[in-house]
């Protein structure tokens, strides 16, 4: 089988990685951090979310980390992208400048009702009159729980496949499958992008693993070799969703290129750059860094 030379992995910590986090994080503290990202090689950043900060406090300060980062991004070609959940969302984000925002809509009716207070079909109807009127932003649609629910209720493919198709025909540029509980095994991931790459080009579609149960990158591996070539992954495996119990990280970056890197497929980054930052910033933010000691002291 014929892997490929170049993945693009997209940055996901000062959004989901530290949406999480117990310990306040201050704005500047982030801005440092994100310039550092950029400096070690992140093509695409997911930097903050335009939601109600009275339920993720964190991304509070969303608006003002983008104006401080905007223009250092732009000197290094690194696209910026922000989290939305609703209208409410997309357009504060689109007031911000901000050219591209990634729209969460669950395969899981009760994710999606808990992350969002909607139901499915009701996301869909907003995310559908959202991309009609998105003029020159770009929107990814993200699908949380493509791979199983943490609350036990069923994800037919077949409501994966028509969110998908749904979502192509209002102009979506990109489609996102995660695994936000990071229940997935890799029989199972294998299954499910076997199923879906006969009704979308996976040139189109990005993968975002959490690695809960100890097999996030045993799953990146599977979809590697079922096409994959766009993942989405966490400085210092840190993140978890807000509203899933006991939610676990993402793939850490360093454990994702170090992966890569050995198996002689290239990305961006700089891989002694992203370990000594994952470090770092472990001890600024009392942050426990969840990658692997291993990749850490002997990448």
């Amino acid at each position: 089988m014929k892997l490929p030379e170049y993945v693009k992995v997209t940055e996901v910590c000062p959004r989901d990685g530290w949406q999480n986090h117990k310990v306040d994080i201050p704005t500047e503290t982030k801005i440092k951090y994100i310039k550092k990202m950029i400096d070690y090689g992140a093509k695409k950043i997911e930097v903050t979310s335009f939601v109600n900060p009275k339920a993720v406090p964190q991304m509070r300060d969303a608006a003002q980390v983008y104006a401080e980062i905007k223009d250092y991004a732009a000197e290094h070609g690194t696209d910026i992208m922000a989290l939305t959940l609703n209208k409410r969302g997309v357009d504060d984000a689109r007031a911000c400048g901000i050219k591209e925002v990634c729209f969460v809509l669950s395969a899981s009716e009760e994710h999606n009702l808990r992350n969002s207070r909607r139901t499915i079909e009701q996301s869909l109807a907003d995310f559908k009159n959202l991309a009609g009127e998105a003029g020159d932003m770009k929107i990814m649609l993200a699908m949380p729980c493509v791979f199983g629910s943490p609350f036990g209720d069923e994800i037919p493919m077949e409501r994966v496949v028509k969110l998908i198709e749904e979502a192509f025909s209002v102009g979506v540029h990109e489609i996102g499958l995660a695994d936000t509980a990071g229940i997935s095994n890799p029989y199972h991931t294998r299954e499910v992008l076997q199923h879906l790459k006969n009704y979308v080009d996976f040139k189109d579609v990005s993968i975002h693993l959490h690695d809960t149960r100890g097999m996030g990158l045993a799953n990146a591996y599977v979809a590697l070799e079922e096409g994959i070539t766009k993942f989405d992954a966490s400085l210092g495996a840190m993140g978890g969703c807000p509203f899933v119990p006991g939610a676990k990280g993402n793939i850490g970056t360093e454990d994702l290129l170090n992966m890569f890197h050995s198996m002689g497929i290239k990305t961006d980054y700089n891989l002694d750059q992203v370990v000594a930052t994952a470090l770092e910033m472990g001890k600024e933010i009392d942050a426990t860094i969840g990658t692997s000691m291993a990749c850490l002291c002997n990448h």
